[in-house]
């Protein structure tokens, strides 16, 4: 049982892990027209992400319910795939 149970916590970790290659291309697919692949374009008053000093929790609330032009991503985008965005939002600071 106890060995089920871990192969079951692998899996769904596995599953579940924030896969920064996953992140990327939802933010190249929803994010890059006005953000930038790089996260600098600033089109329609997009901010410039590598200069972010956002909270993770500010992140999710941005992305979740929009702001400004940017639209609320909260029925397209499940709240892993939102973690998801924000981890590779965060690699591009780097």
């Amino acid at each position: 049982m106890k060995r089920l149970l871990m192969m079951m916590l692998l899996f769904y970790a596995s599953v579940h892990s924030n896969d920064p290659g996953n992140g990327k291309k939802l933010f190249e697919s929803k994010c890059a027209r006005c953000h930038g692949k790089d996260g600098t374009k600033g089109l329609f008053g997009a901010k410039n992400l590598q200069k972010s000093k956002l909270t993770d929790a500010e992140y999710t609330k941005v992305i979740t319910n929009g702001i400004a032009f940017m639209p609320a991503w909260k029925k397209r985008l499940s709240g892993d795939q939102i973690t998801e965005v924000i981890h590779y939002i965060k690699e591009l600071k780097k």
